[in-house]
């Protein structure tokens, strides 16, 4: 007979291998007399943390791994973690024990009791339980993106940015659809995109100090928050993906880029237009590619020889989509002469982006044949010269 679990707890993974075995043991201390299972969602961890997990799960019918393979992403790895969960309420927490289990069983009351359908554990509701906030930029960070997450997102709570929450499985099924792929923040995500919005309770928690590894969090999420903004605004009237708004607000200066290189080199340096042109457009070329490749495909970034190797693709096929532009624009100023001359030059600007988005993110950032050397890197690193399926 399957065992019907009453808690499912979904822990993303990447290089947490020291952690693994700990939380293990203090979810079955916090959750002694529960029935739970922990997911464990790995996103191609290069120290073996899967090779942990799957050891575990042997000994421990309890512990559960899905093994990601070329994917990455916290909100993506909660959303995946939650539609594979058995049972009908999902807790989310981190792997790096910053997180205090404990606190489990108290959400785990509330959402039985239907006091609320989402139960978020907070930092800030005691005057010290954000402690464990490695700096002061991690401190800055928070306050920022709560407080503009409360305000843009007509939200109220101390902590919406917490990585520490639980809810009822249809929460996730209700958001599904609306779901940003830029992954800021999935605990706002889910509020703010599931229909109706779910009732939202918080309990207090003491945020620990991390023992073994280091934080994912950097300054660029500033930059995904805007992009998830823009997106859940934008989306009410036009379907655009956050990676494509991302892309084009990135080429729009690449054109400042270009026009700030051009303008001086014409008439103060003197330099011919042509040659000024060429630079100017090279210059803004490997702008943008660099600019998309560390926010725009943060989660596919590509470095060392591949950087380069995927420069080269990128000029290639933007250099057919200049064409493409130049053509386009051609047609419609021809066809309808009594038109302004600038909508036809916008038209094939439009069509360059698209043609450059759809090109360079199946051919640079999303072919998984030029992407199969990190692969390779992480079988090395195990020492596993088999096939790996996940």
């Amino acid at each position: 007979m399957s065992v019907i679990f009453g808690l499912s707890v979904v822990v993303p993974t990447f290089n947490e291998r020291e952690n693994v075995p700990e939380l293990v043991r203090r979810l079955d201390n916090a959750l002694a007399g529960q029935d739970w299972e922990v997911i464990f969602v790995d996103d191609n961890s290069l120290d073996g943390t899967a090779d942990v997990i799957r050891e575990l799960s042997r000994r421990d019918k309890r512990v559960r791994l899905i093994a990601r393979h070329n994917r990455r992403g916290l909100s993506s790895a909660v959303i995946e973690g939650a539609l594979a969960a058995a049972s009908e309420i999902v807790a989310v927490m981190d792997g790096d024990l910053q997180h205090d289990e404990t606190v489990l069983p108290r959400m785990l009351q509330i959402i039985n009791s239907g006091e609320a359908e989402l139960v978020s554990a907070s930092r800030f509701l005691t005057q010290d339980g954000a402690a464990g906030l490695s700096s002061d930029t991690r401190v800055k960070l928070s306050n920022t993106g709560n407080s503009l997450s409360n305000l843009l997102f007509r939200l109220n709570m101390t902590d919406p940015l917490t990585g520490f929450f639980m809810m009822r499985r249809n929460v996730v099924l209700r958001a599904l659809p609306e779901l940003s792929e830029i992954g800021f923040k999935v605990l706002i995500d889910l509020i703010v995109s599931a229909k109706p919005r779910p009732k939202v309770k918080e309990v207090a928690f003491q945020f620990r100090s991390r023992l073994h590894g280091q934080s994912k969090l950097d300054n660029r999420v500033m930059y995904d928050f805007f992009l998830f903004f823009i997106e859940k605004k934008v989306s009410r009237y036009i379907p655009l993906p956050a990676r494509f708004i991302s892309f084009a607000l990135v080429n729009l200066i690449g054109i400042l880029v270009h026009m700030a290189i051009l303008v001086p080199s014409v008439s103060l340096a003197g330099m011919a237009f042509n040659s000024a042109q060429l630079m100017a457009t090279v210059v803004a070329m490997l702008f943008n590619y660099t600019a998309n490749n560390t926010l725009t495909y943060r989660d596919r970034q590509l470095k060392g020889p591949k950087f380069y190797f995927g420069f080269l693709i990128f000029a290639a096929l933007c250099s057919i989509g200049i064409l493409g532009n130049i053509g386009v624009a051609a047609i419609i100023h021809d066809q309808y002469q009594s038109l302004f001359y600038v909508l036809p030059a916008m038209a094939g600007a439009f069509i360059t982006v698209v043609w450059n988005y759809v090109a360079t993110q199946a051919f640079v950032w999303g072919d998984n044949r030029f992407r199969r050397p990190v692969v390779r890197q992480q079988l090395a690193v195990l020492g596993d010269t088999s096939t790996q399926v996940s």
